[in-house]
């Protein structure tokens, strides 16, 4: 089985939906680490402090970051 790590923390589920949505566009397999039932418990203070982490496998690390940086554009 392969390592997940890490590549973004959100504080908005709905920022990291988007980001899995650009990785999956580029081939890229992720999955969203979040408690936070769902996306239904999203006010709460233990997730801002945890953040949403956006996840893929040690091997595709690099293409994902390099694809997200798009994201750090403002």
């Amino acid at each position: 089985m392969a390592e997940l790590k890490t590549v973004k923390i959100f504080e908005m589920r709905y920022e990291a939906e988007m980001a899995k949505g650009l990785l999956q566009e580029q081939g890229i397999e992720s999955m969203i680490a979040a408690d936070d039932c769902g996306g239904q418990l999203m006010g709460l203070s233990s997730i801002r402090k945890t953040g949403i982490k956006l996840l893929v496998r040690d091997e595709d690390q690099a293409r994902a970051e390099e694809a997200l940086q798009v994201l750090e554009l403002n």
